[in-house]
């Protein structure tokens, strides 16, 4: 069977080269087939010639060749068709689009490559079931979440002029770089004949096993300190149902109400709670739309001035494109998939009703409250003098306004959903690491319960835990969500697969702006709350 480059994600380079050398590639693939993907090296057909020479021999390989038939009722993919002998690292000599032709001479099952599975020599069967809408649910889910609050505020910021241009323009950037991760994705899947189960995966492929360590412990290390996040956001939007319990003891029943969380092992099984997520969208609209065409007709106008120019342009973006970023999730997500070459299409799908809603959302918060709108529009939500936080101690707080108990309740369950997804994949990256975490299910119960813990007990202890993190993750955000893309894009580009062209330089440049206009804005925060409490 012959694999279309462009049908997994590929640049039309690639396909354009295949189509010129087409007899080459056929004969190519006749002779290479009993030489090079069967005689020379013998390797497993389920693992990559790498992991055979880790063992250090290949007669155990031979003797998981014969007892790994491959399964006739297999529905096939792009992996499926692909043979780990087309590395390129069998038949040195071969460039990489000739190596990757003798993967066409034979069918193999779909393998997950997990570091686990190849110390032992018994690879992990990839058995997708999460469909291309349900990868586009979870996918929105994550990126809307807590960030949406902020949107009214970076509106204002931004005017009338570019505010709702750069919402758009951010999706656009983000869309743009989880595009080239997923083709990254594809190509590490074809070249080393099983599919990435984390970033790392994909770092240890395409670019060496250098940097594999680093990125595992960026990407868990982020997405931990966001959980911590989430666990705090839920308690702020608790606290706004009740004062008589401080924003503490809500985030503890959060975490309470959450534990079950770490029981959960499927990405499946959470996708089918998605549907939360997208009543949570529909709440979000409603209420904020509800409460800015509330206050645009019981406020003045002098007490809701506007501006179509903007005040603070570079920050505003930067912070805009974090709003959504959910590259980190991609790996994952694409081997839970029962089509996984349709990762790209959920992704620009997903950005696109990303979008759409922010646009609705920031407009009708600004269109509202105008320039007097708060960093977190819930506490936009009160009569005056206003909400709790955002007044003097000793002021009484004005009524809250039921749209403001709506967009809590849509926030608590969004995230209630967010996070077992975040969870999922931090605990598939240190299980894939430990092989005591998959043989020990007590072990691996305790880890799952420690990080949660631990990243509730970081953020609920830590002196300015927020203004930290806003520094740290800047850095990490700025480098997972585009400098890696970019890396990964490029290191395709040195073996022949597309290339790294103006577009990607001028998205080198303005990651390159997004991360000093943004560490700028995160250290100013820090320094000031550490003022403000002196």
């Amino acid at each position: 069977p012959k694999v279309h480059p462009q049908s997994i994600g590929l640049p039309a380079e690639f396909h354009d080269f295949k189509l010129r050398h087409e007899p080459r590639y056929a004969s190519l693939a006749r002779d290479s087939s009993a030489s090079t993907c069967e005689g020379e090296g013998k390797h497993s057909r389920f693992e990559s010639p790498a992991s055979s020479r880790s063992r250090g021999g290949t007669d155990d390989v031979e003797v998981n060749r014969e007892e790994a038939p491959a399964s006739p009722t297999t529905e096939p993919d792009e992996v499926s068709m692909l043979m780990p002998e087309a590395t390129g690292q069998v038949h040195e000599k071969l460039p990489v689009h000739e190596a990757l032709a003798c993967s066409h001479a034979e069918e193999a099952e779909p393998v997950l490559r997990t570091d686990s599975a190849v110390s032992q020599g018994t690879p992990s069967k990839a058995k997708g079931h999460l469909s291309t809408t349900m990868a586009v649910t979870n996918l929105v889910t994550c990126m809307i979440g807590a960030s949406v609050l902020s949107l009214p505020r970076l509106v204002a910021d931004s005017g009338w002029c570019l505010g709702p241009a750069l919402v758009v323009f951010a999706g656009g950037v983000s869309c743009r770089m989880c595009v080239l991760v997923c083709r990254a994705l594809a190509a590490a899947t074809i070249l080393d004949g099983a599919q990435p189960s984390n970033i790392g995966d994909a770092v240890e492929v395409l670019m060496g096993p250098r940097g594999k360590a680093l990125a595992l412990a960026c990407t868990c290390f982020y997405q931990v300190c966001k959980c911590g996040v989430y666990f705090v956001v839920i308690g702020a939007n608790l606290h706004y149902w009740t004062d008589r319990l401080t924003e503490h003891q809500c985030i503890l029943i959060a975490v309470v109400c959450g534990v079950w969380m770490v029981f959960i092992r499927s990405l499946a099984t959470i996708s089918k709670g998605s549907i939360v997520g997208v009543i949570s969208v529909a709440l979000y609209l409603s209420s904020i739309i509800g409460a800015g065409l509330s206050a645009r007709s019981a406020l003045p106008d002098a007490a809701r001035p506007s501006s179509w120019w903007p005040r603070d342009l570079p920050q505003t973006f930067a912070v805009m494109f974090y709003t959504y970023a959910p590259a980190d999730v991609l790996p994952a997500m694409r081997v839970d998939m029962r089509h996984p070459e349709e990762l790209s299409k959920a992704v620009i799908i997903a950005h696109a009703c990303v979008a759409f809603c922010y646009v609705f959302l920031a407009g009708a918060g600004y269109h509202g409250w105008g320039l007097f709108v708060t960093d977190n529009v819930l506490q936009s939500m009160c009569d005056h003098p206003g909400c709790r936080g955002i007044i003097p101690a000793d002021a009484v707080p004005g009524g809250k306004w039921l749209s403001g108990y709506v967009l809590s309740t849509a926030v608590v369950a969004n995230l209630a959903v967010t996070l077992p997804i975040v969870l999922y994949c931090v605990f598939n990256v240190i299980e894939g690491q430990v092989a005591l975490l998959q043989s020990s299910r007590t072990t691996n119960l305790a880890m799952r319960m420690g990080v949660v813990l631990g990243a509730v007990s970081v953020a609920v202890f830590v002196p300015h835990f927020l203004a930290i993190l806003g520094v740290i993750s800047t850095a990490l955000l700025t480098m997972l969500q585009i400098f890696l893309p970019l890396g990964f894009t490029y290191a395709m580009s040195r073996r022949g697969i597309g290339r790294f062209g103006a577009a990607e330089w001028a998205a080198l440049l303005l990651g390159v702006v997004v991360l000093l206009v943004g560490l700028s804005g995160a250290v100013g925060k820090l320094i000031r709350a550490v003022k403000g409490e002196a």
